[in-house]
């Protein structure tokens, strides 16, 4: 089987500017490359006065909402700053201070999240602690950026640092970038799903979240590191919602795997977990049922036979590992 990745390759005219006004002109480089999966800006600039050089790049994957640069120490030295700046405008244009509730939601999630191993169903469980919030709900129009100090990062990216191929020491500051436009990449707008007398729940491309009257928060949003993702964000992550009383059971896209997972959640506690069962829609003896009288189905890997859980029983589950 051959496997075609389209490529792409630009290099931008570069800037010549004084950007530190010591009186020489500096020049900064940007290079774009990216392929079917990965992709991102690599930034040079070259101090003129020293010759000094300083590196930053917002590469990464298309399956990841969040995305941790981190700032080499000699672009968190004052008197480089300037350099800093221009860098900044170049490859995280839009700098918040405070996330947004989506965005809350991960950076809770991530730092309240526990794996298991010996549950009857669950393999992992996240209790963000989201308070419901009276200010209404707006789904970010664009992408946008944060800068962490080293506290926050070491929090929630402990596990990357570990990993990092740089084999980075000590991180102490970086750009936590948020696709937050992704919410909708195939959605002009969030989508009501389904509701009772009580609730209304809306799905974007990649979160779910429920309004009660005048209240509203958010139950999950997608986070590789987290809570899985799809391969590419262009896919929604968020497939099925189905409501039963203040619960919910959410299908989580696993493409471009053939499974998918399925998420509970407490619409009132935030809790939710993962189902260590997985989920196809397309079987040989059912078609497109998550739930069916109240029992939840799930799909055996190697047989593809369709199985049910009462749905009662993961919801009392569910509840007992929040206390």
């Amino acid at each position: 089987m051959i496997h075609v990745f389209a490529q792409s390759h630009k290099e931008y005219t570069p800037i010549i500017e004084d950007f530190n006004k010591d009186g020489v002109k500096d020049t900064l480089y940007a290079i774009y490359d990216g392929g079917s999966n990965f992709g991102g800006t690599d930034v040079k600039l070259i101090n003129g006065k020293n010759a000094e050089t300083y590196e930053l790049s917002n590469f990464g994957c298309f399956c990841a909402m969040t995305t941790l640069h981190w700032i080499p120490d000699a672009l968190q030295k004052p008197e480089n700053q300037s350099f800093l700046s221009a860098i900044q405008k170049r490859l995280f244009p839009i700098v918040q201070e405070v996330a947004d509730p989506s965005l809350e939601w991960i950076i809770k999630g991530k730092s309240s999240n526990r794996k298991l191993s010996k549950n009857k169903y669950f393999d992992l469980i996240i209790y963000p602690d989201i308070p419901w919030n009276s200010a209404p709900i707006v789904i970010p129009k664009d992408n946008y950026s944060m800068i962490l100090d080293k506290d926050m990062i070491n929090i929630l990216f402990s596990e990357e640092i570990k990993l990092s191929e740089n084999n980075i020491p000590e991180v102490k500051k970086g750009f936590l970038s948020y696709c937050g436009g992704c919410h909708q990449m195939n959605e002009s707008s969030p989508k009501l799903v389904t509701k009772n007398d009580l609730y209304e729940v809306f799905k974007t491309s990649h979160g779910v979240y429920v309004r009660k009257k005048d209240l509203q928060k958010w139950i999950l949003v997608n986070e590789i590191n987290l809570t899985g993702s799809v391969g590419k964000l262009r896919w929604d992550s968020i497939k099925k919602v189905v409501l039963i009383d203040a619960y919910l059971v959410i299908q989580f896209s696993g493409a471009p795997d053939y499974f998918d997972t399925i998420f509970v959640g407490n619409i009132e506690t935030g809790m939710i977990g993962r189902l260590k069962y997985l989920y196809r829609d397309n079987t040989k003896d059912y078609q497109n049922i998550l739930v069916k009288d109240q029992m939840i189905r799930y799909v055996d890997e190697e047989e593809e036979e369709s199985f049910f859980l009462n749905a009662k029983e993961v919801f009392e589950e569910l509840d007992s590992l929040e206390e």
